[in-house]
């Protein structure tokens, strides 16, 4: 894609700092769940410790496995990862519909399971973590809707002018 084309949707240009964040949060944090310890850089370990005992998030780190959660891991790591860098080039539309339906789950989980100790305030700054990451893919899959809607109905003005 061109400069001008990413710069002629401001919605675009957006997608593609979203992609390109991901792609270090995910080798950085993310990735540390499945590796051993001695392969993650010692800074990279108390950013993540950071961020758990700062932030209290009871799915990053969990002492119990959360399978469900650890799915959504091995699914951001096999197939949205790839696919953040196949979206920072050519900033494809399949995307959204994957990921609101797995960050949904996860927001309701933190924001209402009474089993982690969490006041409602530190539930709140969890949901402002996770919430951007369910809202633009939610925005994207409208985007891409109404792009393929489009595209379809000048297909079909087209084919109607021909007959």
């Amino acid at each position: 894609m061109t400069k001008s084309g990413l710069l002629s949707r401001p919605l675009d240009l957006i997608y593609f700092v979203y992609f390109a964040t991901h792609i270090p949060i995910t080798l950085c944090i993310d990735l540390q769940t499945f590796c051993p310890s001695s392969w993650v850089p010692n800074t990279l370990v108390d950013l993540f410790h950071f961020y758990k005992i700062t932030f209290k998030d009871p799915l990053m780190g969990s002492s119990e496995p959360m399978y469900w959660y650890l799915s959504f891991l091995v699914c951001e790591l096999v197939i949205q990862l790839p696919f953040f860098f196949a979206a920072c080039y050519g900033l494809f539309k399949v995307y959204g519909a994957h990921v609101t339906t797995t960050v949904l789950p996860t927001l309701a989980e933190v924001m209402l399971n009474p089993t982690y100790s969490l006041v409602s305030q530190e539930r709140w700054v969890l949901f402002g973590f996770y919430f951007p990451y369910f809202l633009l893919p939610f925005i994207m899959l409208i985007d891409s809707y109404r792009c393929v809607n489009q595209s379809i109905s000048l297909a079909q003005s087209k084919k109607s002018k021909i007959q």
